[in-house]
């Protein structure tokens, strides 16, 4: 979380010193901090989770209303540009974390997110190009779907756009003018009125003070449901209150989380950049609109990326971005997902090739440990003597350790560091462990087996696809062409084996022949596949390459 005199110094460039000193927290009034109501435990069916709560500073048990179904909404993009590495890292985190929910914990939840096709930024964007504002959305939010697809982000089960829900977002905003808790200015643009909600400020523990700097709304920090037209050439809805205009931003989202789920959400996502004032004011009118004093019962928020030596987030406005494609000439998405899992969803992520390296690295430690166990159960290595009794104790731990850390807010590195572990001891086992002779082997398939089924499983929960990509590859391949490319490569495999055993079974080695063996590795080498050579034969796998080529 970012220091108070950051935070406010973010605010007071965004909008303003009076809306700063409005909103500035009051550390006098420490009994205002304490009456306030910061988070209520919710009734219902306790999880065993905790989650991180950034008004109470402290992890609270996840309880769900309804264990069958489980409602989460999370802030979709504005769709004026084109997507870069910090929005694929919140929606990369944010489908991590439902992936867990969904997969590891057998949670029914039920998605939903927004599409912001009109805005100021649209508009502005568009009349620079000289092109049609909704052409020019359509456009940037097909690339945005295209990349999230291919970041192998899940899509929610329901997606909403802005112009297409209007008649939602003007009731909403009219039940509040009913309500007396927002007004109508004279040129027709309507404002929540902060002073009527108890509880603002309750997300960023922001206190309120009595100073007014702006001569239309009746309080500094009250913030816009509807803008009124200012130019002829803009898009409006007619509004019944008189005259047309467009919602505010923090409207568009309540609206429409509302329309799927009603008076009270279970999470709501987006990154740490939206808590305030974006995620402040929606939870504002919702409370409002519908009566309560908790709106959503779990705010979910990711840290930011930003490329490491600049402590800026990535962002278009700074001119410090990498898009997706560009990512994607020189890195996997599963490697850049490995990237994300590496840091607990809530730090900031410091982007790097140094990370990405990393992340390489340990996502082709999955790929080779696949890779050993399944020479060794096809009995590729050498049979070794093992102790049941320790491997059966080390996958009981694994299991157990796995399942606290992410019970634990979701702690995707430490349950990365459990499965390391648990390969790095196997792999032990099965590559420096020496036949005894003197005593049967105790082969322990099965709990070797079981521990790489689980292994496998974990990976996959988080969505990394690379570990499906032999299977994959081969339905397809087989489907369109009628061939077992995986029967083919171990076909190649056999023939290298064979020549090698040629090469060495005589008094002087076949130089010649070896190093032809040498070659079709190299050249499987170049096609993505590692070759791995054991005493009793070889395996293989596919392997990560230094650079992936541009397309």
């Amino acid at each position: 979380m970012f220091g108070l005199k950051e935070a406010f110094r973010t605010f007071n460039g965004q909008f303003g010193s009076g809306y700063v000193r409005f909103c500035k927290r009051n550390f006098a009034d420490e009994a205002s901090q304490i009456s306030r109501p910061k988070w209520r435990k919710p009734i219902g069916e306790h999880t065993g989770i905790n989650i991180y709560n950034h008004s109470m500073r402290q992890k609270v048990p996840l309880i769900l209303r309804n264990p069958q179904m489980v409602t989460w909404y999370t802030c979709g993009p504005t769709v004026y540009d084109s997507a870069h590495l910090g929005h694929a890292s919140t929606y990369v985190k944010v489908d991590i974390l439902q992936r867990i929910l969904r997969d590891y914990f057998k949670i029914n939840l039920v998605t939903a997110m927004n599409i912001t096709d009109v805005d100021d930024k649209i508009i502005n964007r568009a009349q620079l190009s000289g092109l049609d504002w909704q052409k020019m959305a359509r456009a940037y939010e097909a690339e945005f779907r295209q990349d999230m697809l291919r970041l192998n982000v899940q899509p929610p089960d329901v997606r909403s756009h802005v112009t297409t829900t209007m008649p939602v977002i003007v009731q909403f905003i009219q039940q509040l003018i009913t309500e007396k808790q927002a007004y109508v200015t004279p040129d027709k643009s309507v404002y929540f009125d902060v002073s009527t909600s108890q509880n603002y400020g309750k997300l960023q523990n922001l206190g309120l003070s009595e100073e007014k700097s702006d001569p239309v709304k009746r309080n500094t920090a009250d913030f816009a449901l509807w803008k009124a037209r200012k130019s002829g050439s803009e898009p409006t809805w007619e509004a019944p209150w008189g005259g047309e205009g467009r919602p505010g931003w923090h409207i568009e989202c309540s609206a429409i989380a509302g329309l799927f789920f009603g008076r009270q959400l279970d999470f709501h996502a987006g990154g740490l950049d939206l808590r305030f004032p974006h995620h402040e004011n929606e939870e504002a009118q919702c409370c409002a609109r519908y009566k309560t004093d908790q709106w959503v019962n779990y705010w979910l928020h990711t840290g930011q990326l930003h490329m490491v030596g600049d402590p800026e987030k990535m962002s278009k406005s700074l001119g410090n971005t990498i898009s997706v494609t560009d990512l994607l000439k020189k890195y996997s998405a599963d490697e850049f997902r490995m990237a994300c899992l590496l840091s607990n969803y809530r730090n900031a992520m410091p982007y790097s090739d140094q990370l990405m390296s990393t992340a390489r690295q340990t996502l082709q430690r999955f790929k080779n440990f696949r890779a050993d166990l399944s020479a060794y159960t096809q009995f590729l290595k050498p049979v070794h003597l093992m102790d049941e009794g320790a491997l059966r104790a080390q996958l009981a731990h694994t299991v157990t350790e796995f399942d606290n850390s992410l019970r634990d807010d979701f702690d995707t590195a430490r349950a990365i560091s459990v499965l390391m572990d648990q390969m790095s001891s196997i792999s032990r086992c099965i590559n420096e462990q020496q036949v005894d002779a003197q005593e049967e082997p105790a082969y322990c398939m099965d709990l070797l087996l079981a521990a790489g089924n689980f292994i496998n499983r974990a990976i996959v929960t988080f969505g990394i696809s690379e570990l499906l990509e032999r299977e994959s590859v081969q339905e397809r391949v087989s489907s369109e062409h009628g061939i077992d490319p995986s029967l083919l490569v171990d076909d190649v495999i056999s023939v290298r084996r064979r020549m090698r055993e040629n090469a060495t079974s005589g008094d002087v080695k076949n130089i010649q022949l070896l190093a032809a063996c040498d070659d079709l590795r190299s050249l499987l080498q170049q096609h993505g596949i590692k070759v791995r050579d054991h005493k009793q034969g070889s395996s293989w796998v596919f392997a990560v390459s230094c650079q992936k080529p541009n397309d």
